[in-house]
């Protein structure tokens, strides 16, 4: 883990929205922190890439979604793969996971409403930064899609993202797509309950995202 790291956050959840706004959004940061962000990717890519020789390297990391602006500078070239999914869907998954996260990594107690604010701020802060950004990226490098769809039809959608962002090799890796998906066939994702409280607060923070990817209130 970099100094640049928003994740110390999970050690020190009481500054989870100073980590945030200073290494995700980069507010207030000046040039040395941007570069020294940028060093430390680009020297973690770099090893990756020693390891991979001649393979494209494909990251998860959805704190990027507020980088795309300080990711094309860096990587001019880079492809984008975005996945939408239900907020309310979000904001329980999110939860969910730092109810795991926090009781195992952190180093500080945390009130609830801090880390609900952290949560709301969060997704609202990338996501008006990621509308704001993703004309940036060059046509043909970033493919959108539905969690939904994607969990209905992988393999389908896959080929999608491969045509989009002109990936070469589908067909040779269809086979081994098809075969995870059936060995994954009997999983059973966690099934959220949401009340009225609830949708209303997510709602009112995250209305503009559900306008933006065309889900229901």
């Amino acid at each position: 883990m970099s100094p640049y790291s928003f994740y110390h956050g999970w050690y020190f959840p009481r500054k989870l929205d100073y980590y945030f706004r200073r290494y995700v959004l980069f507010d207030d940061a000046d040039d040395d922190i941007k570069e020294g962000w940028r060093n430390t990717y680009t020297y973690l890519l770099k090893k990756m890439s020693y390891k991979y020789p001649g393979k494209p390297i494909l990251l998860k990391s959805p704190v990027n979604t507020g980088r795309i602006k300080l990711l094309l500078e860096a990587f001019p070239d880079s492809r984008f793969i975005h996945i939408c999914r239900d907020p309310y869907k979000v904001y329980l998954s999110t939860w969910r996971l730092y109810e795991a996260i926090l009781p195992t990594f952190s180093f500080q107690h945390v009130e609830y409403e801090s880390v609900d604010r952290f949560i709301l701020d969060f997704y609202r802060e990338v996501y008006k930064r990621y509308f704001d950004e993703r004309d940036l990226i060059p046509d043909g490098n970033l493919v959108e899609i539905r969690y939904e769809e994607f969990v209905k039809k992988p393999v389908d959608t896959l080929k999608a993202i491969y045509k989009t962002l002109n990936i070469k090799g589908f067909e040779q890796a269809k086979p081994a797509f098809k075969s995870y998906v059936k060995a994954h066939e009997s999983y059973k994702p966690y099934t959220y309950k949401i009340d009225e409280s609830i949708r209303e607060k997510v709602y009112d923070e995250w209305g503009f995202a559900f306008e933006e990817f065309g889900y229901n209130r």
